[in-house]
This record gives C-alpha cells, sequence and structure tokens, in this order.
C-alpha cells in the first residue's frame, strides 16, 4: 500500500491596500509563495470592514496603515475576531500600535519577496503555535 503525503492546505488570504501597484505586487508574491489562497482584494478599510462584517473569514490578512476614511489599526481594532495579520505600510512609526494588536509582522514597503516569504513563515509558526478553538461544551438534556 502507498500512502501519498499530505499536501498541505493553503491558507486563505486578503489583501487590503488602497494603492493598487501595491495589491497587485502582493498578489505576485502570493502566486509565486504557493502556500497562500487569495479571497479578497479589497480597496479601502470602509471595504474590508464590509468583507468581515459579511462573516467571511481568512487566515491571514495582508493590512495596509495609511488609507482614507479609517486606517488599518483602527479597522483592525474594529474587528471582533481578527485573522493573524502582516502590516504592510511605508511608515515605521506604526510598529508599537501594531505589535500591541498582536501584529504577526510589520513589512515596510518597498519589501522584497524574501521579506514577504519571512512573514509568511512566521504566521504559519503562529497558526501552529496556537492551541485549536476550545470545541463548545456538551450541555445534558434533563
Amino acid at each position: 500500500m502507498h500512502i501519498r503525503p499530505a499536501t498541505p492546505v493553503p491558507l486563505t488570504c486578503a489583501i487590503l491596500d488602497d494603492d493598487e501597484i501595491n495589491r497587485l505586487t502582493l498578489e505576485h508574491y502570493l502566486e509565486r509563495n504557493g502556500r497562500l489562497q487569495l479571497l479578497a482584494m479589497l480597496a479601502g478599510s470602509v471595504e474590508g470592514l464590509e468583507f468581515f462584517s459579511q462573516e467571511r473569514r481568512v487566515d491571514v490578512l495582508f493590512l495596509d496603515v495609511e488609507m482614507p476614511d479609517l486606517n488599518g489599526l483602527d479597522m483592525l481594532r474594529l474587528l471582533p475576531e481578527p485573522p493573524q495579520v502582516v502590516l504592510t505600510t511605508a511608515h515605521e512609526n506604526f510598529a508599537f500600535d501594531a505589535f500591541e494588536l498582536r501584529v504577526v509582522d510589520y513589512l515596510v514597503k518597498p519589501f522584497t519577496y524574501e521579506r514577504f516569504e519571512q512573514a509568511v513563515e512566521r504566521v504559519v509558526e503562529r497558526l501552529r503555535s496556537e492551541p485549536p478553538l476550545a470545541p463548545h461544551p456538551i450541555h445534558p438534556t434533563l
């Protein structure tokens, strides 16, 4: 009997960035990486809030900080159950707030594909180390 090794299930992800070039660059990196499945490319924080308010879930969110209407960190604060987040920003001065919000990584634009790969590996490691969600307790009926 021949058993094939299990194919790793790709992590689902979304890109939220108001700059089209940045979205396309991340999309290219995701395709090249092969471990991530892109479910949504969102152009702003309002669009992001709408996406997540419709009970949509992803494993990873690549999130820009500076956007019109609502910055990425404020949007993240509004999510009741945020996914793993990798910030993508041109500014280094948001790092303290970002890590208080438990982001996995902080990529300063422009970043290389190799640096992107490091961020993906950190996401994978965090997901491996987090305990699985506890099942709902079963209450016997009387």
